[in-house]
């Protein structure tokens, strides 16, 4: 395993670790973008500008019961394909932490973020937010008390030829209070931003993602999709996304 680097973010750290070869992640890449039917069929949500492939809980944030019904229903479909994608992920965390990794029905697996671009050129990324879903999957809620610790984890597969990235923001508040410093506000339950009165002064970090390289950090920071640059049409940006709660003795990661 090769060693792991960090970028500072105020009084956090975002971690970044090698745990594919560029070829190893060009290999899985492929495989995501030509799965099985059945697969396709199941997990696949297409969109205008981002596709999900999985089954994330801000599709279904209002609907708790159906969120845990497409967990089980995509779970075993997605880690049976990509199970060499999860042990990889798996085996830095368990290493690191100390603990056994993994992943239970009620729980949808981690997935993937798809993003086509069909000119070449600058593209803008997403908004300012922060994840926070530990606390709102039922699941956690109900047991906060017993939440150890979290971990936000983004894994790049296949990146546009002029890159792409992460945005990352100092987190001046609290914990509990997420700043956004564009529109002076906090972010809600949600991890969406609202309103607030925070206007310190702020530098944002960008972190360029490399195929294979895994981008996680511990804590809730302010980001957001960073812009990519295409050079020829019909580009993609391709990245594995998940989260972890470290809960009764193991680390559960999910989406």
């Amino acid at each position: 395993m090769t060693a792991l680097e960090h970028v500072t973010v105020g009084r956090d750290r975002v971690y970044l670790l090698r745990v594919l070869t560029g070829d190893e992640a060009a290999r899985t890449g492929a495989a995501v973008l030509e799965p099985p039917a059945a697969l396709r069929d199941a997990c696949w949500h297409v969109g205008d500008d981002l596709s999900t492939i999985g089954a994330p809980l801000y599709r279904n944030r209002e609907r708790p019961e159906y969120y845990a019904e497409r967990a089980r229903a995509t779970n075993r479909l997605l880690y049976r394909a990509y199970r060499d994608l999860y042990e990889r992920v798996a085996a830095v965390f368990e290493d690191r932490y100390r603990v056994p990794v993994a992943f239970v029905d009620e729980l949808a697996i981690p997935g993937f973020h798809l993003m086509w671009y069909d000119t070449p050129g600058r593209h803008d990324g997403g908004g300012w937010h922060v994840d926070r879903l530990a606390w709102q999957v039922p699941y956690f809620a109900d047991r906060a008390a017993e939440v150890r610790g979290i971990v936000n984890v983004t894994l790049p597969l296949v990146v546009p030829s002029g890159g792409t990235g992460m945005d990352l923001r100092e987190n001046p508040g609290e914990s509990d209070e997420i700043v956004d410093l564009d529109n002076n506000g906090t972010s809600g339950a949600d991890g969406r931003i609202g309103q607030a009165g925070d206007t310190r002064p702020h530098a944002d970090v960008h972190v360029t993602y490399r195929p294979g390289v895994m981008v996680f950090n511990e804590c809730e920071v302010p980001h957001r999709i960073g812009p990519s640059t295409t050079r020829r049409p019909h580009e993609l940006r391709l990245t594995l996304q998940g989260h972890g709660v470290l809960f009764r003795g193991r680390l559960l990661l999910f989406w």
